[in-house]
Protein backbone atom coordinates (compact mmCIF):
# COMPACT_ATOMS: atom_id res chain seq x y z
CA UNK A 1 0.00 0.00 0.00
CA UNK A 2 3.01 2.33 0.18
CA UNK A 3 2.49 3.68 -3.32
CA UNK A 4 -1.11 4.58 -2.51
CA UNK A 5 -0.11 6.34 0.68
CA UNK A 6 2.37 8.44 -1.23
CA UNK A 7 -0.34 9.33 -3.73
CA UNK A 8 -1.79 11.67 -1.11
CA UNK A 9 -0.53 14.93 -2.53
CA UNK A 10 -1.85 18.47 -2.49
CA UNK A 11 -1.80 20.74 -5.58
CA UNK A 12 -0.57 23.68 -3.53
CA UNK A 13 2.61 25.66 -3.02
CA UNK A 14 5.28 23.97 -0.92
CA UNK A 15 7.19 26.13 1.57
CA UNK A 16 9.10 25.69 4.78
CA UNK A 17 10.01 28.35 7.30
CA UNK A 18 13.57 29.71 7.18
CA UNK A 19 13.53 29.26 10.98
CA UNK A 20 13.14 25.47 10.77
CA UNK A 21 16.60 24.59 12.13
CA UNK A 22 16.33 27.05 15.00
CA UNK A 23 12.95 25.81 16.15
CA UNK A 24 13.95 22.14 15.79
CA UNK A 25 16.94 22.76 18.05
CA UNK A 26 14.69 24.37 20.65
CA UNK A 27 12.19 21.50 20.55
CA UNK A 28 15.00 18.97 20.99
CA UNK A 29 16.17 20.90 24.05
CA UNK A 30 12.64 21.07 25.52
CA UNK A 31 12.15 17.32 25.15
CA UNK A 32 14.85 16.68 27.75
CA UNK A 33 12.66 18.45 30.31
CA UNK A 34 9.67 16.16 29.67
CA UNK A 35 10.59 13.76 32.46
CA UNK A 36 6.86 13.16 33.04
CA UNK A 37 6.81 10.85 30.00
CA UNK A 38 8.87 7.65 29.69
CA UNK A 39 12.41 7.89 28.35
CA UNK A 40 11.39 5.73 25.37
CA UNK A 41 8.88 8.41 24.36
CA UNK A 42 11.43 11.19 24.74
CA UNK A 43 13.75 9.28 22.41
CA UNK A 44 10.90 8.90 19.91
CA UNK A 45 10.09 12.61 20.20
CA UNK A 46 13.66 13.49 19.23
CA UNK A 47 13.14 11.52 16.02
CA UNK A 48 9.71 13.01 15.38
CA UNK A 49 10.86 16.41 14.07
CA UNK A 50 8.12 18.39 15.81
CA UNK A 51 9.98 21.61 14.98
CA UNK A 52 9.79 20.67 11.32
CA UNK A 53 6.08 19.98 11.83
CA UNK A 54 5.48 23.58 12.86
CA UNK A 55 7.87 25.09 10.31
CA UNK A 56 6.25 23.08 7.48
CA UNK A 57 2.63 23.60 8.49
CA UNK A 58 3.05 27.32 9.22
CA UNK A 59 5.88 28.49 6.94
CA UNK A 60 4.96 32.20 7.07
CA UNK A 61 4.91 32.44 10.88
CA UNK A 62 7.58 34.65 12.40
CA UNK A 63 10.17 33.11 14.73
CA UNK A 64 8.37 34.19 17.93
CA UNK A 65 5.09 32.61 16.88
CA UNK A 66 6.83 29.47 15.61
CA UNK A 67 8.38 28.98 19.04
CA UNK A 68 5.00 29.37 20.74
CA UNK A 69 3.26 26.98 18.36
CA UNK A 70 6.09 24.46 18.65
CA UNK A 71 5.70 24.52 22.42
CA UNK A 72 2.01 23.76 21.94
CA UNK A 73 2.61 20.97 19.39
CA UNK A 74 5.07 19.15 21.65
CA UNK A 75 2.87 19.61 24.74
CA UNK A 76 -0.21 18.40 22.85
CA UNK A 77 1.47 15.23 21.60
CA UNK A 78 2.87 14.54 25.08
CA UNK A 79 -0.52 15.19 26.69
CA UNK A 80 -2.21 12.69 24.38
CA UNK A 81 0.54 10.10 24.85
CA UNK A 82 0.61 10.42 28.64
CA UNK A 83 -3.06 10.83 29.48
CA UNK A 84 -4.97 9.41 26.48
CA UNK A 85 -5.19 5.92 27.97
CA UNK A 86 -6.15 7.11 31.47
CA UNK A 87 -9.51 6.11 32.96
CA UNK A 88 -12.16 8.62 31.94
CA UNK A 89 -12.55 10.31 35.32
CA UNK A 90 -8.81 10.89 35.64
CA UNK A 91 -8.52 12.00 32.02
CA UNK A 92 -11.20 14.62 32.60
CA UNK A 93 -9.25 16.01 35.57
CA UNK A 94 -6.11 16.42 33.48
CA UNK A 95 -8.03 18.01 30.61
CA UNK A 96 -9.65 20.49 32.97
CA UNK A 97 -6.20 21.64 34.06
CA UNK A 98 -5.41 22.65 30.47
CA UNK A 99 -8.74 24.47 30.17
CA UNK A 100 -7.96 26.30 33.41
CA UNK A 101 -4.58 27.36 32.04
CA UNK A 102 -6.12 28.91 28.93
CA UNK A 103 -8.63 30.69 31.14
CA UNK A 104 -5.72 32.36 32.93
CA UNK A 105 -5.22 30.03 35.90
CA UNK A 106 -1.50 29.25 36.21
CA UNK A 107 -1.75 27.14 39.38
CA UNK A 108 -1.04 23.90 37.47
CA UNK A 109 2.14 25.15 35.79
CA UNK A 110 4.47 23.46 38.25
CA UNK A 111 2.83 20.02 38.17
CA UNK A 112 4.84 18.76 35.20
CA UNK A 113 6.46 19.97 31.99
CA UNK A 114 3.29 19.57 29.92
CA UNK A 115 1.31 22.03 32.01
CA UNK A 116 4.31 24.33 32.28
CA UNK A 117 4.59 24.49 28.50
CA UNK A 118 0.85 25.07 28.01
CA UNK A 119 1.17 27.98 30.47
CA UNK A 120 4.07 29.42 28.49
CA UNK A 121 1.96 29.11 25.33
CA UNK A 122 -0.90 30.99 26.96
CA UNK A 123 1.37 33.79 28.17
CA UNK A 124 3.05 34.04 24.78
CA UNK A 125 -0.22 34.24 22.87
CA UNK A 126 -1.89 36.86 25.05
CA UNK A 127 -0.24 39.91 23.42
CA UNK A 128 -0.99 38.53 19.92
CA UNK A 129 -4.72 37.80 20.15
CA UNK A 130 -8.04 39.20 21.33
CA UNK A 131 -9.99 37.97 24.37
CA UNK A 132 -12.59 36.59 21.96
CA UNK A 133 -9.94 34.59 20.10
CA UNK A 134 -8.57 33.17 23.36
CA UNK A 135 -12.06 32.16 24.45
CA UNK A 136 -12.57 30.39 21.13
CA UNK A 137 -9.14 28.76 21.39
CA UNK A 138 -10.08 27.49 24.85
CA UNK A 139 -13.42 26.18 23.58
CA UNK A 140 -11.56 24.39 20.78
CA UNK A 141 -9.37 22.66 23.37
CA UNK A 142 -12.55 21.45 25.05
CA UNK A 143 -13.75 20.18 21.66
CA UNK A 144 -10.47 18.24 21.36
CA UNK A 145 -10.87 16.83 24.87
CA UNK A 146 -14.47 15.80 24.22
CA UNK A 147 -13.08 13.65 21.41
CA UNK A 148 -10.56 12.10 23.79
CA UNK A 149 -13.41 11.27 26.18
CA UNK A 150 -15.36 9.55 23.42
CA UNK A 151 -12.25 7.74 22.22
CA UNK A 152 -11.93 5.94 25.58
CA UNK A 153 -15.04 3.93 24.66
CA UNK A 154 -13.09 2.20 21.90
CA UNK A 155 -9.30 2.37 22.23
CA UNK A 156 -6.77 0.97 24.71
CA UNK A 157 -8.84 -2.12 25.54
CA UNK A 158 -7.93 -5.81 25.59
CA UNK A 159 -10.57 -6.42 22.94
CA UNK A 160 -10.69 -3.61 20.39
CA UNK A 161 -14.14 -2.13 19.79
CA UNK A 162 -14.59 -0.11 16.61
CA UNK A 163 -17.07 2.73 16.15
CA UNK A 164 -19.18 2.94 13.02
CA UNK A 165 -17.80 5.13 10.24
CA UNK A 166 -20.42 7.77 11.01
CA UNK A 167 -19.50 7.76 14.71
CA UNK A 168 -15.83 7.85 13.87
CA UNK A 169 -16.01 10.90 11.61
CA UNK A 170 -17.60 12.82 14.49
CA UNK A 171 -14.99 11.63 17.00
CA UNK A 172 -12.05 12.23 14.68
CA UNK A 173 -13.01 15.82 13.96
CA UNK A 174 -12.73 16.43 17.69
CA UNK A 175 -9.76 14.34 18.73
CA UNK A 176 -7.54 15.59 15.91
CA UNK A 177 -7.17 18.97 17.58
CA UNK A 178 -7.67 20.44 14.11
CA UNK A 179 -9.73 23.36 15.32
CA UNK A 180 -6.89 24.61 17.50
CA UNK A 181 -4.48 24.28 14.57
CA UNK A 182 -6.87 26.31 12.42
CA UNK A 183 -6.96 28.96 15.16
CA UNK A 184 -3.18 29.33 14.84
CA UNK A 185 -3.65 29.99 11.11
CA UNK A 186 -5.40 33.25 11.99
CA UNK A 187 -2.33 34.57 13.79
CA UNK A 188 -0.07 33.44 10.95
CA UNK A 189 -2.34 35.31 8.54
CA UNK A 190 -2.31 38.48 10.67
CA UNK A 191 -6.08 38.14 10.77
CA UNK A 192 -7.85 37.49 14.05
CA UNK A 193 -11.28 36.87 12.61
CA UNK A 194 -14.24 38.88 13.86
CA UNK A 195 -17.29 36.85 14.80
CA UNK A 196 -19.14 37.58 11.56
CA UNK A 197 -16.28 36.07 9.56
CA UNK A 198 -15.31 33.07 11.67
CA UNK A 199 -18.95 32.02 12.07
CA UNK A 200 -19.67 32.29 8.33
CA UNK A 201 -20.69 28.86 6.93
CA UNK A 202 -17.94 28.99 4.30
CA UNK A 203 -15.20 29.61 6.86
CA UNK A 204 -16.64 26.96 9.15
CA UNK A 205 -16.62 24.45 6.32
CA UNK A 206 -13.07 25.37 5.29
CA UNK A 207 -11.91 24.80 8.85
CA UNK A 208 -13.78 21.50 8.99
CA UNK A 209 -12.32 20.27 5.70
CA UNK A 210 -8.79 21.18 6.80
CA UNK A 211 -9.42 19.22 10.00
CA UNK A 212 -10.78 16.24 8.08
CA UNK A 213 -7.86 16.14 5.64
CA UNK A 214 -5.36 16.49 8.48
CA UNK A 215 -7.07 13.54 10.16
CA UNK A 216 -7.35 11.28 7.12
CA UNK A 217 -3.75 12.00 6.06
CA UNK A 218 -2.61 11.00 9.54
CA UNK A 219 -4.82 7.91 9.69
CA UNK A 220 -3.64 6.59 6.34
CA UNK A 221 -0.03 7.08 7.39
CA UNK A 222 -0.26 5.62 10.91
CA UNK A 223 -2.17 2.31 10.64
CA UNK A 224 0.68 0.03 11.86
CA UNK A 225 1.44 2.36 14.78
CA UNK A 226 -2.19 2.43 15.92
CA UNK A 227 -2.62 -1.33 15.54
CA UNK A 228 0.39 -1.78 17.79
CA UNK A 229 -1.17 0.52 20.42
CA UNK A 230 -4.64 -1.10 20.28
CA UNK A 231 -6.21 2.13 19.03
CA UNK A 232 -9.53 1.73 17.28
CA UNK A 233 -9.94 5.28 16.06
CA UNK A 234 -8.36 5.17 12.64
CA UNK A 235 -10.23 5.68 9.37
CA UNK A 236 -8.64 2.70 7.61
CA UNK A 237 -9.28 0.35 10.52
CA UNK A 238 -12.87 1.55 10.98
CA UNK A 239 -13.63 1.04 7.29
CA UNK A 240 -12.02 -2.41 7.32
CA UNK A 241 -14.08 -3.45 10.34
CA UNK A 242 -17.38 -2.00 9.14
CA UNK A 243 -17.14 -3.39 5.60
CA UNK A 244 -15.28 -6.59 6.46
CA UNK A 245 -12.92 -5.87 3.59
CA UNK A 246 -9.20 -6.22 2.93
CA UNK A 247 -6.64 -3.65 4.07
CA UNK A 248 -6.09 -2.70 0.44
CA UNK A 249 -9.78 -1.96 -0.05
CA UNK A 250 -9.94 -0.03 3.23
CA UNK A 251 -6.94 2.09 2.23
CA UNK A 252 -8.49 2.79 -1.16
CA UNK A 253 -11.76 3.93 0.43
CA UNK A 254 -9.93 6.11 2.97
CA UNK A 255 -7.95 7.78 0.18
CA UNK A 256 -11.19 8.34 -1.73
CA UNK A 257 -12.76 10.04 1.31
CA UNK A 258 -9.68 12.25 1.67
CA UNK A 259 -9.64 13.18 -2.00
CA UNK A 260 -13.36 14.03 -1.99
CA UNK A 261 -12.74 16.46 0.86
CA UNK A 262 -9.80 17.94 -1.03
CA UNK A 263 -11.94 18.42 -4.13
CA UNK A 264 -14.59 20.23 -2.09
CA UNK A 265 -11.95 22.43 -0.46
CA UNK A 266 -10.63 23.44 -3.89
CA UNK A 267 -14.14 24.21 -5.17
CA UNK A 268 -14.87 26.43 -2.18
CA UNK A 269 -11.47 28.09 -2.45
CA UNK A 270 -12.13 28.99 -6.09
CA UNK A 271 -15.52 30.53 -5.33
CA UNK A 272 -15.14 32.35 -2.01
CA UNK A 273 -18.06 34.61 -1.13
CA UNK A 274 -17.66 38.35 -0.75
CA UNK A 275 -16.39 39.23 2.72
CA UNK A 276 -16.27 42.96 1.97
CA UNK A 277 -13.43 44.69 3.75
CA UNK A 278 -12.09 41.30 4.88
CA UNK A 279 -11.65 39.81 1.38
CA UNK A 280 -7.87 40.19 1.32
CA UNK A 281 -7.49 38.84 4.86
CA UNK A 282 -9.71 35.83 4.13
CA UNK A 283 -7.62 35.17 1.03
CA UNK A 284 -4.46 35.12 3.19
CA UNK A 285 -6.10 32.76 5.66
CA UNK A 286 -7.20 30.29 2.99
CA UNK A 287 -3.78 30.44 1.32
CA UNK A 288 -2.14 29.65 4.65
CA UNK A 289 -4.58 26.76 4.95
CA UNK A 290 -3.25 25.43 1.64
CA UNK A 291 0.33 25.75 2.87
CA UNK A 292 -0.71 23.96 6.07
CA UNK A 293 -2.09 21.00 4.13
CA UNK A 294 0.91 20.85 1.82
CA UNK A 295 3.21 20.95 4.84
CA UNK A 296 1.99 17.50 5.84
CA UNK A 297 3.96 16.04 2.95
CA UNK A 298 7.19 17.56 4.26
CA UNK A 299 6.67 16.23 7.77
CA UNK A 300 5.29 12.74 7.09
CA UNK A 301 7.51 11.97 4.11
CA UNK A 302 10.50 14.05 5.18
CA UNK A 303 11.91 12.16 8.12
CA UNK A 304 9.52 11.97 11.10
CA UNK A 305 9.60 8.70 13.00
CA UNK A 306 6.59 9.60 15.14
CA UNK A 307 4.57 6.72 13.67
CA UNK A 308 7.37 4.24 13.12
CA UNK A 309 6.73 0.79 14.60
CA UNK A 310 10.46 0.10 14.85
CA UNK A 311 12.11 0.50 18.24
Amino acid sequence: MKSQIFSLEYPFELKVSPHVDMVEQKVTHWIDDYTCVPESLRKRYKKSNFGKFTASFYPFADSELLIIMSRWILAAFAFDDLYGAYPLDELKKQCQKVIDIFKGNSSHADENEIFKQFTLVYNGLLPMVTPEWMERFTDDHQFWFDGMFEETLYSYKETTIYPTLEQYVSIREKVSGGRTLCDFLEICSDFIMPEEVVSHPTIQRIRQLITYMLSWFNDIHSVPWELERNEATNLVLVIKNERDCSFEEAYEEAIKIHNNDLAEFIRIRQHLPDFGIYNEAVERYVHNGELFLKGQELWYFGGTERYSTEN
